[in-house]
């Protein structure tokens, strides 16, 4: 077993730049001598390959990760001077005809039987093909040229888009009455549901709303420029050439989901917002944007004799990682540990925490996790990111070694961290990401954990793990009447909130669709199609890091793709009994041996189909949100 950590102490921006151009030196002079050795076996192409070029995608990563936790200027420049090579570098080796050549020979060596290579070795070489190709192999010499100034151009303003969004948030602050408010993704949300100072709110809403309105530029460029790529690859739209990786099979089948849960929905919202427009009546003659968390937040202590403010008291954060460690132990059968501050190995920053993730006794994984709010350093929102995927080596098996990155709000003085059910949400969502990194059997790196699933499908195990957070097997504790309230109040507004992520998810397949006019416009008539409050300036689009800075591109449907089939992952824990420990425990394992251990080794579906036995059904997602 093969067990080291990064040494966080030392990956400073003058490292970086220190060791960065012998990395991509040493890394190419590698490349080349596999090239011109036309290798033809799996090993000798695929591992030769990984190994050329691990060290210099580590330190990468780790670059990446630190313009996401300790973002400065100087981590700026280290990007900015780095990312075009690193991008270049990408390009020539996806788009090397001598690697790309010996895939194919070798997977029609194994089709002709004079190769004999397992099910994942040939996904791999298949991914490497079809990478390959999405990455222009096949391209002629000018439009080559054409295609990767496209990829560097993109990932420079990628980048100008991320930090504007950071920065723009880090500016903003709101002082009233002695308090100081934000607009972070740790104070927002809450601030919005309970303050009941509506020039507050108002004010905090337009901030949010008009953040980073220079890069109203770089999203028009941004969406010529993917466009334009679609085109060099033959692809009729950028939407088409993401598809061409995910388990969707078309954007007609994409816009069938988006459009059968907008029926499905469209009325029962219309009902939510006819009663949360006669509860406010009372008060306000009409509802405006800032209005609708602050009043739907009223209205469900109305409904179900409950505030977040009196759950929150039962989710300090040290009860809730404790009840998240003990139903991942009674559904799969891992026992998670915690490493002492004092014998921790390195961390970015003195809040992160570091686990071991045991099986039978045996250390199998390790995680960091970052959960306090750092505005201006950290970016916003929550994720999980798999710095290490499990491979066998020479000197053994290397263990899985992930992140789960949160934004909660810092201790109070009493030292304790009060959570509302959306964070405690949010939590047992980014551990599922993180169990599949890390209960991954699969020994092939590119395809261990995480590696290899497709984007459409990457959030089934995140989502499924958000239905545990109420259950009794968490430990949790909190008044049984209390519990019985918030499990009915589980689907309040959910049809509303399941169109906030329809309209999100049309406006991105929209926008890369070959659309036809302004990008604001469609997303103002998406928006107002699906019922989003908005005033007429928004500028939402501005800080939607997820598809102009992220990997959601032609993808932020995925969200809802997945949730169909993690709601039908759950909807086997239903059918055979939630009351009976033994049979949770018995689906449990099923679930663990499929979904979260073969990662990427096999299509999703089919390790779907594994599973529950055939292919995912809308049902279980319109029954749990009582649509149904």
């Amino acid at each position: 077993m093969n067990i080291n950590f990064p040494d966080w102490s030392k990956l400073t921006p003058e490292m970086a730049n220190e060791q960065l151009p012998r990395l991509l030196e040493d890394s190419e002079k590698a490349i080349a001598a596999i090239e011109s050795s036309m290798p033809t076996t799996y090993e000798k192409l695929v591992l030769a390959t990984n190994d050329a070029t691990r060290k210099l995608w580590e330190l990468w990563s780790g670059v990446s990760h630190m313009l996401g936790v300790m973002n400065s200027t100087e981590w700026r420049e280290v990007e900015e001077k780095w990312q075009p090579l690193i991008v270049s570098f990408s390009l020539r080796v996806g788009q090397s005809k001598k690697l790309y050549e010996s895939a194919k020979g070798i997977l029609s060596s194994v089709a002709d039987g004079t190769e004999q290579l397992d099910p994942t070795k040939c996904r791999i070489l298949e991914k490497m093909v079809q990478g390959a190709e999405l990455s222009g192999v096949g391209l002629n010499d000018e439009k080559k040229k054409r295609f990767n100034e496209i990829h560097a151009r993109l990932a420079k303003l990628g980048a100008d888009f991320y930090n504007a969004v950071i920065d723009a948030t880090k500016a903003f602050s709101h002082q009233k009455d002695g308090v100081t408010y934000t607009i972070d993704d740790a104070n927002y949300p809450e601030t919005m549901k309970q303050c009941a100072d509506r020039e507050v709110r108002e004010t905090l809403y337009r901030a949010r709303a008009l953040r980073a309105p220079e890069n109203a530029p770089l999203i028009a460029e941004i969406l010529k420029l993917r466009e334009e790529e679609a085109s060099i690859l033959a692809f009729g739209n950028y939407a088409k050439r993401s598809l061409a990786s995910k388990c969707a099979p078309s954007v007609e089948t994409v816009m069938k989901m988006i459009n059968g849960l907008d029926d499905a929905t469209k009325t029962p919202c219309e009902k939510e917002d006819k009663e949360l427009f006669k509860f406010a009546e009372k008060e306000l003659p009409r509802l405006e944007p800032w209005d609708y968390a602050f009043y739907a937040e009223r209205l469900r202590e109305e409904k179900y004799a409950y505030s977040e403010e009196e759950l929150k008291k039962h989710f300090e954060l040290s009860d809730v990682i404790r009840g998240l460690f003990r139903i991942s132990n009674h559904l799969f059968g891992i026992d998670i540990e915690e490493f002492p501050k004092d014998a921790r190995p390195s961390v970015w920053h003195d809040d992160v925490r570091f686990f071991a993730v045991k099986e039978s006794g045996n250390t199998i994984a390790h995680f960091y996790f970052d959960p306090f709010v750092r505005n201006g350093l950290k970016s916003g929102g929550a994720w999980m990111n798999d710095l290490r995927r499990r491979y066998k080596s020479e000197d053994g098996t290397v263990l899985p070694l992930a992140l789960v990155v949160t934004n909660f709000p810092k201790p109070d003085e009493n030292g304790k961290c009060l959570l509302p059910l959306r964070e405690v949400e949010t939590l047992f969502h980014e551990f599922g990401h993180a169990l599949q990194a890390m209960l991954t059997r699969v020994d092939d790196e590119d395809a261990a954990g995480t590696g290899l699933i497709e984007w459409d499908a990457i959030e089934v195990a995140s989502q499924f793990m958000e239905n545990w957070c109420l259950d009794d097997r968490t430990g949790i504790s909190f008044p049984d009447e209390l519990k019985t309230k918030v499990r009915a109040a589980k689907n309040f507004r959910s049809a509303s909130a399941c169109r906030r992520q329809l309209s999100f998810a049309k406006t991105d397949i929209v926008l890369h669709s070959g659309f036809n006019g302004s990008a604001n416009d469609i997303k103002k008539e998406i928006f107002a199609h699906f019922n989003l409050p908005m005033i007429e300036e928004d500028k939402f689009l501005c800080s939607f890091t997820h598809i102009f800075a992220g990997g959601y591109a032609a993808g932020y449907y995925g969200y809802k793709w997945s949730e169909v089939m993690s709601a039908d992952c759950y909807g086997a824990f239903e059918e055979s009994g939630l009351a009976n420990d033994d049979l949770v425990q018995k689906t449990g394992k099923r679930f663990r041996d499929t979904v979260l251990a073969l990662g990427g080794s096999r299509p999703a579906l089919e390790v779907f189909r594994l599973f529950r036995g055939r292919d995912p059904e809308i049902n279980a997602l319109l029954r749990q949100m009582d649509l149904q």
